[in-house]
């Protein structure tokens, strides 16, 4: 099925803007085709966003150009396409050391194309593996501080990501994170209706109803759902379950190595309803802060 969907991506070695040469396909989404590419003036690697809604698009004959597949999907074929135009024009106004850098973006092939930086590293999801689940207290300070320094950020642009989760985290050889995929990023403040965006286990509730009212609250339930898998190599029970029991386990069943006081700050993160959840990303930075001198001191007097 996936080498059928593959099939669906440009050529290898495509050239697009007459400027990017297609390279690898990496990955395929709903959404999108996602290419390495390289420039063909400078010989610099680059990232290729390709907007192809699978279920609705077809290549042409031509197997570059982007069509839709039948008349009764043309209204929707648009609306993603104007969605997926907004994604780019987001990023385009964002500047943050731990967000993935924009580049340019245009269109062609019927098709719109969003081109941003490469970055030489491993997801968060391949990274945590290079450490066992007792020896990553180290995560808090070179990981998820400065993530919570980016989201931050976009709040304070009016965006809320809507989409973090440990795939769409890389940590470049440097050990920098980068918040990646800004295709279901949100104006929260002014957006009529939310579109449905949903990630088992790192989705909270208001995610999955298109009047559920969504903010701030919204990513920190992903953010904590991420760091609850990082500690614990387990994605959280998700939100659907846990409506009527909620039985999510406590991180500290999985890893010891998490205070008393960090696992129910998590906990706290992760509740169901937006109402009984944490709602500040400065609370959840000063917890972290304080869980990483706790370990120092704790390391010192061993």
């Amino acid at each position: 099925m996936q080498a059928a969907i593959f099939e669906l991506s440009l050529p290898i070695n495509s050239l697009l803007h007459n400027t990017y040469k297609i390279t690898q396909v990496l990955a395929t989404s709903k959404l999108s085709f996602v290419y390495m590419s390289e420039h063909i003036n400078t010989g610099e690697q680059l990232i290729i966003k390709e907007f192809f809604p699978m279920e609705i698009a077809l290549r042409d004959l031509d197997n570059k150009s982007v069509i839709n597949r039948v008349p009764s999907t043309k209204e929707k074929f648009q609306e993603l396409k104007e969605r997926f135009l907004s994604e780019a024009f987001m990023i385009q106004q964002l500047n943050h050391q731990n967000i993935v850098k924009y580049r340019h973006h245009f269109t062609e092939n019927g098709s719109i194309y969003m081109i941003t930086d490469y970055y030489e590293g491993i997801l968060l999801d391949q990274y945590i593996h290079k450490y066992a689940i007792h020896e990553r207290h180290h995560l808090y300070e070179e990981v998820f501080l400065p993530l919570i320094d980016a989201i931050s950020y976009l709040h304070s642009k009016g965006i809320i990501h809507r989409d973090i989760k440990p795939n769409n985290i890389i940590i470049d050889t440097q050990g920098k994170p980068c918040l990646l995929d800004f295709g279901s990023a949100i104006y929260y403040k002014t957006v009529e209706k939310y579109p449905i965006f949903t990630t088992p286990g790192y989705s909270p509730i208001e995610q999955y109803s298109v009047k559920g009212e969504q903010g701030i609250y919204t990513d920190i339930y992903s953010l904590m759902a991420t760091l609850y898998f990082a500690l614990t190599n387990e994605v959280p029970l998700d939100v659907s379950q846990r409506v009527i029991e909620d039985k999510l386990t406590n991180v500290r069943k999985y890893n010891r190595k998490v205070s008393i006081l960090m696992s129910l700050t998590i906990l706290w993160g992760l509740q169901v309803q937006h109402k009984k959840r944490c709602s500040s990303l400065s609370f959840i930075k000063y917890m972290i802060i304080l869980e990483r001198k706790f370990k120092c001191i704790k390391n010192y007097f061993k």
